[in-house]
C-alpha cells in the first residue's frame, strides 16, 4: 500500500521533475481510497468469516460482481489488504502467517485443463520439490499451518462453463473444506457462473422461487448522473483530494472539479483514477503543481486523437 509522500522529503518547488522522482511515481497509482463500497462489503465479508470460522463443513463465500471498471478486483484487494493489517495490528506480524491467499484464475494448459495446485503452491512459496506426490495436500497443510482465512479468486469470467467450471470448482471447494478458508469469487458475471457450482441444482424450484442460492453477491456499478451517484461520486473524489501532494493543491481543489471528473469518466473508477493520477503528473511537470478544470482539458483520456 503506498502511502503519500511528505513534501518537505520531495525535491524542492522548482527542480525538474524526472520520471523517477518518488513523489511523480507516486502520483502514478496513488493509493486505493476508501469507499461507501468498501466500508459495506467489508462488514459482509466479515460477518461471513465470524460465521465460518468453526464450521467444519457448510462454508458460504462471497461473490464480488459487476460491469467492467467499476472497481470490483480493487476493492477485492483493499478487502485482503485490510484483513492482513488488522490481524498484523492486533498479533503482531508474523511471517509464518498467510491469513489472505489472493490468486487468478490460472491459465489453461494441455489439455484444456487448469492447474489449480500450481497457482496455490507459487503465491504460498512451495517449490516443486517441496510438494510431494499429493501437491495438494501439501498446499491444505501449509494453508492449515499459515492460518489461511480469506481466498480471493479474480478473473472468475475467464472460466468456462461445463467442464471447466466443474472441475475448478470440485478443487476449490476441497481446498475450502479441507483448510477452513472462505472463498471470495470476483469477475463480471461471476454470480451466474458461481452459483450454480454452489446450491441445490437438483431439486425442482418451487413457483416463484429465488433460482439464485445462499452466497451474499456484491454488485458493483458505475456511479450515475443521479443526485445519489454524483453524491457518492463526490465524496470519493474528495478522498482522492486529501492525498495529493501537490506544491499548490488547496484542500478542495479536486472536489471543485467533480463535475468535471464525472462527466470524463462516465462514472467509471478505472477512468476516474486514470484521470486523476494523469492531471497530478501533469501539473508536476508544467510546474502548475496544482489541478484545475483547464489542467484536465489537457488530458486526452477518453478522447480521440487525429494522428
Amino acid at each position: 500500500m503506498l502511502e503519500p509522500p511528505d513534501l518537505a522529503d520531495s525535491a524542492p518547488l522548482g527542480t525538474e521533475i524526472s520520471p523517477d522522482d518518488p513523489r511523480f511515481l507516486y502520483h502514478g497509482s496513488m493509493r486505493p481510497v476508501r469507499t461507501p463500497a468498501i466500508s459495506a462489503a467489508e462488514l459482509v465479508v466479515h460477518k461471513q468469516l465470524y460465521a465460518n470460522a468453526r464450521r467444519a463443513s457448510g462454508r458460504i463465500g462471497v461473490i464480488i460482481e459487476g460491469p467492467a471498471n467499476t472497481g470490483k478486483s480493487e476493492l477485492m484487494r483493499y478487502i485482503g489488504r485490510n484483513h492482513e493489517v488488522r490481524l498484523n495490528n492486533r498479533y503482531g506480524r508474523n511471517d509464518d502467517r498467510i491469513p489472505v491467499v489472493a490468486l487468478s484464475v490460472p491459465a489453461k494448459g494441455r489439455g484444456g485443463n487448469r492447474n489449480w495446485a500450481e497457482t496455490f503452491a507459487r503465491f504460498l512459496g512451495l517449490e516443486r520439490e517441496r510438494l510431494g506426490s499429493d501437491p495438494t495436500d501439501s498446499i491444505c497443510y501449509v494453508m492449515r499451518h499459515c492460518h489461511t482465512q480469506l481466498v480471493l479468486i479474480d478473473g472468475i469470467e475467464r472460466l468456462d462453463h461445463g467442464a471447466d467450471v466443474q472441475q475448478s470448482f470440485a478443487f476449490l471447494e476441497y481446498i475450502s473444506d479441507e483448510t477452513g478458508a472462505t472463498f471470495i469469487y470476483c469477475g463480471r458475471s461471476s454470480r451466474s457462473i458461481v452459483d450454480p457450482m454452489l446450491r441445490d441444482r437438483e431439486t425442482k424450484l418451487e413457483q416463484n422461487e429465488d433460482p439464485w442460492g445462499d452466497h451474499p453477491v456484491l454488485m458493483t456499478s458505475r456511479l450515475g448522473y443521479d443526485k445519489a451517484g454524483k453524491d457518492r461520486f463526490r465524496r470519493i473524489v474528495n478522498e482522492f483530494d486529501k492525498d495529493l501532494r501537490l506544491y499548490h493543491h488547496q484542500p478542495g481543489d479536486l472536489t471543485k472539479v467533480a463535475p468535471e471528473l464525472h462527466m470524463r469518466s462516465k462514472g467509471y473508477l478505472r477512468a476516474l483514477s486514470q484521470l486523476i493520477c494523469q492531471a497530478a503528473q501533469h501539473a508536476m511537470l508544467t510546474g502548475d503543481e496544482r489541478i484545475t478544470e483547464k489542467l484536465l482539458e489537457e488530458l486526452m483520456i477518453g478522447r480521440t486523437i487525429s494522428i
